[in-house]
């Protein structure tokens, strides 16, 4: 549990589902290791609580948790370059868009945020929500203060 003391907690999700999705063909294009990846019918570990699982549909996912910042932007931007590894450089996001068209998946991006009472909830700046929604990415915000 995070202490009063540590708060804001915040960190950022990429993944790709669909039912056709081949996570190794996400796995090529980005430079990262999933936290999770599995295939539709593909049996997977979902942790000591659940154990075994099959997956009900193909999954390729990442978190920023690994970011030490309490900043949802640095989350953000962690995501954004994984996207564009510079400035103006979308040969990754061309080639996710032919993934997620051949194979009919779909993007999305979760911002959580949990703050003190009274924090203002952070903002998706315009430039990562451009760059996100030009992959496309869904974005998802989850937002709560103590």
């Amino acid at each position: 549990m995070t202490s009063f003391d540590e708060l804001p907690t915040t960190y950022a999700t990429l993944r790709f589902a669909g039912d056709r999705l081949d996570p190794d063909r996400i796995s090529a294009i980005l430079p990262v290791t999933p936290k999770r990846a599995h295939r539709k019918g593909e049996t997977f570990y979902a942790g000591p609580r659940a154990g075994n699982l099959t997956g009900r549909t193909g999954i390729w996912y990442f978190d920023t948790c690994d970011v030490s910042s309490q900043d949802l932007v640095d989350h953000l931007r962690r995501i954004v370059e994984l996207l564009y590894p510079e400035p103006g450089n979308a040969d990754r996001v061309n080639r996710l868009r032919e993934v997620m068209g051949g194979e009919h998946v779909r993007a999305r991006v979760s911002c959580f945020w949990y703050g003190k009472p009274g924090a203002r909830p952070p903002i998706v700046p315009e430039d990562v929500r451009a760059a996100l929604t030009s992959l496309p990415a869904e974005i998802e915000t989850d937002f709560h203060t103590v």
